[in-house]
């Protein structure tokens, strides 16, 4: 069942009039001429993102996003009808408290013993009390703040290299699949959110060391919003930030001899410190402990293959997993290769995976062009004396292989990709540009 009503179509013109208000306000204010457009741009393009996403759903497919909103609306009617019942379903500590007093309201929650996606519930819940519960200015308000996390991840990327705008403006704001699967009511909307708050407070905070206290807040608040949705997000992060500041202090080394010296060193500093990181954050009891990770690699990819052969899905086969982690890491690769530059064009069965194989048949041209007609060592160097760079190219491939490794399901794999790829094809327009080639958009 659907959840398009005619509250959709009388009171979303009514929001969008105010939205258009407030954007163009704000973009006024913006001081900087060049980002004023690509501030309208990105906002609108995720607003229209999220109002297709919705309109596709509710016609067509069905799915998380309508079972968001009719659980996010039952803790909407509880707040209504009690409001320190529904406060507390707003604040609970865990999803699946079965206290008595909460069941006659949360009995219907079909989400509501998996932590990551009652965190959806709620924010759609708030969202509801300035909605009036409505589908789709929900999915409105989901795609503004994913886009306060593109606009940062932008801002970073074109304070590092402004003379850029153009072509990271491209790969931040305009990938079909980033705009589509990173707009609507979905958890890839909110964690793409938090993925540009910690990249954004990282930078300026850590990095740069500029109103640290601010910046710190809002590296901890995008880590609080991936840790509670999409943990395994927070876990590669956490690990290619590392990199990032081993190589930013080495790099302030004025003898070039001593940071020859310390790079291996500091990588064998940083590598251990990131599976620690990853394990402290994790936790023993997480499916993403390092001593767990390959046994529940196996069992999401059979548990996805199996539903994408039932539902005649576009599925893939990396070859047999046996729930080992040697036994996952030879597939990295292969699975690394997956996810960047497939499925190919003839992969495709239906419109939006031929979108999907268009832009990694993009993607494949882009990297090939890049690789095939540079030096190899002159292009490592860029890594090691950008570190933006390491790190793009770090949480690009960890996140492809766990994307891959996981899905069996071309489907699937589109909608996990989403947060690596502006990173991947930002990370590809710089070094064009600093290995004095020409940037230009095929």
């Amino acid at each position: 069942m659907g959840s398009l009503t005619i509250k959709d179509l009388l009171l979303t013109p009514i929001y969008l009039s105010f939205i258009l208000i407030a954007t163009l306000a704000i973009r006024n204010s913006i001081k900087n001429k060049a980002l004023r457009t690509y501030f309208m741009w990105g906002i609108w393009l995720k607003i229209f993102g999220a109002i297709a996403l919705g309109i596709i759903y509710n016609t067509y497919y069905g799915g998380d996003t309508n079972l968001f909103f009719r659980d996010g609306g039952i803790i909407w009617n509880t707040l209504l009808d009690s409001p320190s019942m529904g406060f507390k379903l707003l604040f609970l500590t865990e999803a699946g408290d079965n206290s008595p007093e909460l069941f006659q309201y949360v009995r219907h929650i079909y989400y509501y013993i998996d932590d990551s996606s009652f965190a959806i519930l709620r924010v759609s819940a708030i969202c509801s009390i300035f909605s009036f519960n409505t589908y789709t200015i929900n999915a409105i308000f989901f795609a503004i703040i994913s886009f306060t996390g593109v606009w940062s991840i932008f801002r970073v990327l074109h304070h590092l290299y402004p003379q850029l705008t153009r072509p990271l403006a491209v790969a931040v704001f305009y990938i079909p699949s980033v705009v589509f699967w990173g707009s609507g009511l979905l958890k890839d909307t909110i964690t793409l959110g938090a993925l540009g708050w910690m990249f954004y407070g990282f930078y300026f905070g850590i990095v740069l060391r500029k109103k640290i206290v601010l910046n710190i807040l809002l590296l901890l608040l995008g880590a609080w919003a991936s840790n509670a949705i999409k943990q395994y997000i927070l876990l590669i992060f956490v690990p290619s930030a590392l990199l990032w500041i081993f190589l930013q202090y080495r790099n302030r080394i004025k003898s070039r001899a001593l940071r020859v010296i310390l790079l291996p060193i500091m990588m064998s500093i940083a590598l251990p410190a990131g599976f620690f990181a990853i394990n402290q954050i994790a936790g023993e009891q997480s499916q993403y402990n390092i001593d767990r990770v390959a046994a529940n690699a196996k069992i999401n990819s059979e548990w996805l293959e199996y539903v994408s052969k039932q539902q005649g899905g576009s599925g893939y086969n990396l070859g047999e997993l046996d729930g080992t982690l040697g036994n996952m890491l030879v597939k990295f690769p292969q699975a690394v290769w997956l996810a960047l530059f497939r499925p190919y064009v003839w992969e495709a069965g239906n419109p939006f995976m031929l979108l999907s194989a268009l832009e990694s048949l993009f993607f494949l041209l882009l990297t090939l062009k890049l690789v095939l007609t540079v030096n190899p060592g002159k292009l490592s160097r860029q890594f090691v004396d950008h570190p933006v760079l390491f790190f793009s190219l770090a949480f690009t491939l960890v996140l492809a292989f766990a994307s891959a490794i996981t899905s069996n399901n071309f489907g699937t794999v589109v909608r996990y990709k989403i947060p690596f790829m502006p990173f991947y094809l930002a990370m590809l327009y710089v070094l064009r540009y600093r290995l004095k080639r020409t940037v230009k958009l095929f």
